[in-house]
């Protein structure tokens, strides 16, 4: 069955349902992947999603709750659950608390465990995000709103520590100022420079807050990344329109 058959097959499945996840597996199991650098992770999960198209299987299953794994894990490698540190970043593209529950449950059930070490939450990006001096006071409304929730989350065991992703130093002292519970780490991006400015590597410091870089786009273009796979593959039915992204996560055990 050639690899629009096979799209064709799982669209069929895939409309029967409210809402699916796609969940590439391991991309470490891609060596294409490995030996190629990328501008960044959304350049490298749309090469990973073209790699992966001509390989679907006719028989590619649906979980009963929607989840699509577009690589198995016949060569999984086991490890004992006390030597990993889970890691999970949620990309959201809108305030809403769901999607991350979401996330948290899916990368749970996929690696069959109970909870999870960090959750880093890139958050919708403030209207005023030039603005260095002073925070956005609705964006950080909306934040706390689900900061809060996300509290409740880790007050329940499913997830150990909490952190954010691109705050600047007004940001990330208007969250510490208001939340119960401080952020462990700032992800941040240092695109365009060459070090974290100076100022919040001190005011992580004295906050005993872990700073650390990466390579994700901000906001993450999830729906760029999406349309980008449809024009790879023109003819691959799940570019229907009937789809929309709504959130990204990726997560990493160490």
């Amino acid at each position: 069955m050639t690899a629009n058959c096979a799209w064709q097959s799982l669209i069929a499945r895939l409309h029967q349902l409210n809402k699916f996840r796609l969940h590439t597996g391991n991309i470490n199991n891609y060596m294409e992947l490995k030996i190629k650098r990328f501008k960044n992770s959304a350049e490298e999960l749309i090469t990973c999603l073209d790699l992966q198209f001509p390989l679907l299987k006719a028989d590619l299953a649906v979980s009963e709750q929607g989840m699509v794994l577009l690589s198995d894990r016949e060569d999984a490698t086991t490890y004992e659950r006390n030597d990993l540190k889970i890691t999970l970043k949620v990309f959201l593209q809108e305030f809403d608390i769901s999607h991350i529950e979401n996330a948290i449950e899916a990368t749970i059930a996929q690696l069959e465990t109970d909870n999870i070490e960090q959750l880093i939450i890139a958050f919708p990006r403030p209207e005023n995000e030039d603005d260095d001096t002073e925070v956005d006071k609705e964006w950080l409304v909306q934040v706390l709103n689900i900061w809060s929730e996300l509290e409740k989350i880790v007050a329940s065991g499913k997830v150990t520590s909490l952190g954010v992703a691109d705050f600047n130093l007004v940001q990330l002292r208007a969250l510490c100022q208001e939340a119960n519970m401080k952020p462990c780490i700032d992800h941040f991006n240092i695109e365009g420079c060459c070090v974290v400015p100076p100022e919040l590597q001190a005011y992580a410091k004295d906050q005993e807050i872990q700073l650390l870089t990466h390579n994700d786009p901000h906001p993450f273009p999830l729906a760029d990344v999406f349309k980008t796979f449809c024009t790879l593959n023109a003819s691959a039915p799940v570019c229907s329109r009937t789809f929309e992204p709504i959130w990204a996560a990726r997560y990493a055990n160490f």
